[in-house]
């Protein structure tokens, strides 16, 4: 999560935190005996986090071993060197996961795409009902073809693959370009 932004005035809002990889005293989460007092206070033994996982990684530090949270370390100091040499580094997104989860509405979808390359928004609907969706062409999918739908479209946002854009109680979603790019082979 971001750690720093915009304050209400002119200035910026810092909500990140510096954690110990190993706990800085005896019975602290992933303490290290083996580690010198200048090693437990280095930075070398320090990570930055949001609040919420420096509380997660605390209180469950079966999972969040000492070598994960040097892993997540060093990959957050990559892609910062990077990102300071003006390169765009995002998180990849596991589209490959819905294929499984949902495989012909994302047939669908991907056909739908691929015959409306610039269309970005979808309704969810029964069959035989109509609607008037405007001057903005969208595709339609049907809760009759496609079991769990709207189950299935909460997990799609999870991922980041679309978003909710309704204006009434028309289910109504967005595309994202990520997305679109990962079913129309633009990667």
């Amino acid at each position: 999560m971001p750690t720093s932004g915009p304050d209400g005035g002119d200035g910026v809002t810092n909500t990140g935190v510096a954690a110990h990889i190993a706990a800085a005293s005896p019975g602290g989460p992933r303490y290290d005996e083996t580690m010198t007092s200048e090693t437990r206070s280095s930075i070398s033994n320090g990570i930055w986090l949001c609040q919420s996982d420096a509380k997660l990684i605390d209180d469950d530090e079966i999972t969040y071993t000492s070598a994960i949270l040097r892993d997540w370390k060093e990959i957050a100091e990559h892609m910062a060197a990077l990102e300071s040499r003006g390169y765009s580094v995002r998180r990849a997104a596991p589209f490959d996961t819905l294929g499984k989860k949902a495989p012909i509405l994302i047939a669908e979808m991907r056909e739908d795409l691929t015959k409306g390359p610039l269309v970005r928004e979808f309704i969810i609907i029964p069959k035989g009902v109509s609607f008037n969706y405007g001057p903005t062409p969208l595709f339609t999918y049907y809760y009759q073809d496609h079991e769990y739908i709207l189950s299935i479209m909460t997990i799609m946002e999870h991922v980041g693959a679309i978003y909710d854009s309704r204006v009434n109680d028309v289910p109504r979603y967005k595309f994202t370009e990520e997305f679109v790019s990962y079913l129309i082979g633009e990667e």
